[in-house]
């Protein structure tokens, strides 16, 4: 792959890497999760069943993807005695120019500044202040980048750093004290406060931080506020907005409970509060505990979560720590709600620790902020080449490929097979549809409730759709869909031979 090239094709890449189709086919469970008594409603935007009248699910105009079984009534194989329709999870690409940032890393925070045209990263330094008795701090600092591969540190000779200012520390806490743990937000507009980047950070003891930036190297230090005192997670928490709730979700560890010994504490809780800049209540509850398959597995400890809300679902970037190994993965968990967590029974890393003796050999921190380029979704993730226990790690900054809404499909046997979705309220706009045909064809047939033709609408299969496209637009001969807002409908989707759809779109 040409490192000036990031729109390359994603499968050219994955060909080149030996990589393409590696994954796990796997149902999904609910494991580790917690009921939270002010949300038992798991499925909110279903409409309250009436009497003599279906549930109809409203969706709204962002992907709808095959995460889970949310959206899906039915789905089986055409040789049904012999092969079924399975989710499976699929790989990021490792690049290959990893480690794209050698001897640094910790937490990192990558986003792609539209304005100025270039990729800024953040991420969490440490130095060692002594030996005996050990100790260290830490410090957030900047990188840049013009194509999100090779990436230069300027020097901003603001904080010391080992003695010097030429460095590109560009945070450190109050009084230049510790500033750990950073975590970039992904806010509208409105909720900046006028800044263009938003961070959140801890400065232990004192408690978690917002500050703002309008270039990512200057920070608002005069104006940070601290909205949560004397809490210190002690590990890179996440503060997510949901847009349909109008909340805002803290997923951290509940250090203010658990502050004593390390595994009551390495858990992952969650808090939620109605406004951002401004005092958080600190009532942290768990809701992700290690299982039995966890404690088989030797992990029976998390090190944390921190976690993204896209397209009505909360993607949490899982760190499973084993005590034994003191090693750290990145295993993918989802919610629809942020309060239930459901994960993958075979407990499959994301991202796969590197072989012995290489730089990613340790420990992998894979980081949710993925990047949208072009097709494919980029995930950065910071790793060191030896376990937690060492004082002599070498971490890096490594940088990950997968196709856009890519992480999760409905995988098709050779036979062929049907997906049918549970009733649907159409929003209007077309259809569009993520999903790799293979050597087949995909159709789909829009119906009601009981399966039956639509009237005024063509009952016959949409035209074929054939190859790969993370946005195939359907159309019939005889109906366009986009007449059919606001109607209660169901779509049903047919696969001639193997294939792979990851989900749907109403787009206007």
């Amino acid at each position: 792959m040409k490192k000036n090239n990031p729109l390359q094709s994603r499968r050219n890449w994955m060909k080149a890497t030996g990589m393409l189709g590696l994954g796990a086919a796997v149902p999904l469970v609910v494991s580790g999760s917690k009921t939270h008594p002010q949300t038992d409603a798991p499925e909110p935007n279903s409409s309250a069943p009436t009497t003599g009248k279906p549930r109809v699910l409203e969706i709204s105009h962002d992907p709808q993807l095959f995460v889970d079984d949310y959206l899906l009534d039915n789905y089986w194989g055409v040789k049904f005695k012999e092969e079924t329709v399975t989710r499976f999870i699929h790989t990021p690409v490792k690049h290959e120019a990893n480690p794209v940032l050698k001897g640094k890393g910790g937490y990192v925070n990558v986003v792609y500044d539209q304005e100025d045209k270039i990729f800024r990263m953040w991420y969490q330094d440490f130095w060692i202040l002594s030996i005996e008795p050990f100790k260290y701090t830490y410090g957030i600092a900047y990188a840049e980048s013009k194509d999100g591969i090779n990436w230069t540190l300027p020097n901003i000779g603001k904080y010391d750093y080992k003695g010097s200012k030429d460095n590109n520390i560009v945070l450190r806490g109050p009084n230049d004290t510790t500033a750990a743990c950073p975590f970039v937000l992904d806010l509208p507009k409105e909720k900046k406060r006028g800044y263009k980047f938003v961070m959140q950070y801890n400065s232990a003891p004192h408690g978690v931080y917002l500050i703002g930036s309008n270039d990512g190297i200057n920070w608002d230090t005069e104006n940070r506020m601290r909205i949560m005192a004397d809490f210190g997670p002690d590990t890179q928490g996440s503060i997510v907005y949901n847009p349909r709730t109008k909340k805002f979700n803290f997923f951290a560890r509940a250090t203010n409970i658990y502050a004593g010994e390390i595994g009551m504490r390495r858990k992952v809780s969650a808090m939620e509060h109605d406004e951002l800049w401004s005092e958080w209540p600190i009532y942290p509850e768990n809701i992700m505990l290690p299982d039995e398959v966890d404690a088989r597995k030797g992990s029976w400890k998390f090190y944390g979560m921190p976690t993204k809300y896209f397209a009505g679902i909360y993607w949490g970037m899982l760190w499973p720590y084993s005590p034994i190994k003191q090693t750290i993965t990145t295993e993918l968990a989802i919610s629809r709600d942020g309060w239930h967590f459901s994960r993958f029974p075979d407990r499959q890393q994301l991202i796969d620790r590197g072989k012995e003796n290489t730089w990613d050999h340790g420990m992998i921190l894979g980081t949710p902020n993925w990047l949208e380029v072009g097709d494919d979704w980029w995930l950065y993730y910071s790793a060191t080449d030896s376990d937690h226990s060492s004082k002599k790690n070498i971490p890096g900054i490594g940088l990950t490929r997968i196709r856009k809404e890519g992480f999760v499909s409905m995988r098709i046997p050779e036979g062929g097979g049907s997906i049918v979705t549970r009733l649907l309220r159409w929003p209007g706009g077309k259809l569009m549809i993520n999903a790799d045909a293979g050597q087949g064809e995909i159709t789909v047939k829009v119906t009601g409730y009981d399966l039956q033709p639509i009237a005024g609408f063509d009952p016959e299969p949409s035209i074929a759709l054939k190859g790969d496209k993370v946005r195939h637009e359907v159309n019939w001969k005889n109906g366009d869909i986009n007449l059919l807002k606001d109607k209660e409908i169901r779509l049903q989707f047919f696969i001639k031979s193997s294939g792979d759809i990851y989900g749907f779109q109403a787009v206007v």
